[in-house]
């Protein structure tokens, strides 16, 4: 009978652990010391899900979560595939305000599309939206303008954060490292999404999710809130280290 490959029991309550980490303690733990025989134990450990990819070289077994995905409303995706037709090839991420939904305590009702565009197009996607979606589009609004001008499903143009992280399979997603970054690090966004929501909002991702805190914490350094992202996750999260 083949020998059943087990993930070793100090990786079992660590939230995740890289390559070396598994070669470490699965070879303290079985004696084993081929790396390629380590090596295949946590291949066929990722193929029958016992164990889940969290990010780069980044492993979990904490087989409750999952990893984030968001099911864009109708109205996103007609918005998406409008710019896809006209630009080809332009690296652009989306965030709508209703993704935020299944983590806060207070819904959203009302939906808004953000569409941050590489560096140089933000003009040209604005001006030809507008024409798509007359009186629904504003172009990098202040918070003064976004409520002024505020109609549900409205569209924001903003201008795409160099490094910002593809999505998972379908590069325009916004994963939600991204997401819970640009909530504290955006001006818009910080008004828009209710302070007291955070702590629901980072807790819920975290208990529910397989995240990267080490991506997410590259990702604030960009954003210049790299103390303000890094240390809310130190203090909601005891034992979290910035990356």
């Amino acid at each position: 009978m083949p020998e059943t490959i087990t993930v070793p029991q100090p990786l079992l309550s660590t939230e995740s652990f890289t390559r070396k980490d598994f070669i470490r303690s699965y070879g303290a733990e079985t004696g084993q010391t081929s790396e390629n025989a380590v090596i295949y134990a946590l291949r066929k450990l990722l193929e029958n899900g016992t164990v889940q990819r969290a990010g780069w070289n980044r492993y979990s077994a904490q087989g409750q979560k999952r990893r984030y995905q968001n099911h864009y409303t109708e109205e996103t995706v007609k918005a998406v595939n409008q710019i896809e037709q006209e630009y080809d090839g332009l690296s652009f991420r989306v965030f709508e305000l209703f993704q935020l939904n299944p983590l806060m305590n207070h819904q959203i009702a009302h939906n808004t599309i953000f569409i941050y565009v590489e560096n140089g197009f933000t003009d040209y996607v604005f001006d030809s939206m507008k024409k798509v979606f007359p009186g629904r589009v504003m172009l990098k609004p202040s918070v003064e303008e976004y409520y002024r001008y505020f109609v549900d499903n409205g569209i924001v143009i903003g201008k795409l954060v160099s490094e910002t992280p593809k999505g998972e399979g379908v590069f325009w997603h916004s994963n939600l490292e991204t997401v819970l970054v640009d909530i504290v690090a955006d001006k818009l966004l910080r008004h828009i999404v209710p302070v007291g929501e955070y702590r629901n909002i980072f807790t819920e991702s975290f208990s529910r999710y397989l995240l990267d805190k080490k991506s997410m914490c590259r990702y604030a350094r960009r954003r210049g809130a790299e103390k303000k992202i890094c240390g809310f996750l130190e203090q909601t999260f005891p034992g979290h280290r910035r990356g």
